[in-house]
């Protein structure tokens, strides 16, 4: 039987980029208020939480939102690779390690970000998605450079997932994002399946 790893981070207790506001869930109705049902109101950026940022986060002739983004990028077989933690992931450090990989999971303990070089190589190894458990893929002083270059090269982006217990190998990936029209973004729930030989 398949194992399913879920990689994503509960919204309220995701960490936070640096500038933005948490995640708010607020009661509208309630059923110990007397109402028929329990419903809530979420107040929440579009990349809070484990999400998938759309071309158009960082790309500004792009009119691909995240609804618009190819579905087949956020399910398929991928690979998870574990680089050093609070590492610059290098072009050397990947090499060697993407053949035939077209989905790349990044396990770097949530502080490992891709230097331009790395990005530049993944474009080129033929991956079409990557996943990185950091809160972002690029470096706070990069962001813009690192998108841009992953971003026009039609690869899809999931970031700030959780992969502590993830052991390197093949998976199944499903990561679909939420269906907002017109969003740089949305937030997925992601998982790895886990196929036994």
């Amino acid at each position: 039987m398949a194992k399913i790893i879920d990689i994503t981070r509960t919204l309220q207790d995701a960490p936070i980029y640096p500038g933005s506001s948490p995640a708010k869930i607020e009661s509208v109705l309630s059923m110990s208020n007397g109402d028929r049902c329990n419903v809530s109101m979420i107040t929440a950026g579009s990349h809070m939480g484990t999400h998938a940022d759309a071309s158009s986060h960082f790309l500004k002739d792009s009119m691909t939102s995240i609804d618009l983004m190819p579905l087949a990028h956020y399910y398929g077989p991928c690979r998870v690779l574990t680089v050093d933690e609070s590492a610059m992931i290098t072009q050397k450090m990947l090499k060697g390690k993407l053949d035939g990989c077209e989905r790349l999971v990044i396990h770097g303990g949530g502080l490992s970000y891709l230097t331009k070089e790395a990005a530049e190589y993944i474009v080129n190894t033929g991956v079409i998605t990557i996943v990185t458990d950091a809160l972002s893929v690029a470096p706070p002083d990069n962001e813009v450079e690192i998108h841009s270059i992953i971003l026009s090269a039609g690869i899809a982006v999931v970031e700030n997932t959780i992969l502590d217990n993830v052991d390197d190998g093949e998976y199944i990936l499903s990561a679909f994002p939420v269906k907002i029209g017109g969003c740089d973004g949305a937030p997925v729930r992601a998982v790895l399946i886990q196929i036994p030989d």
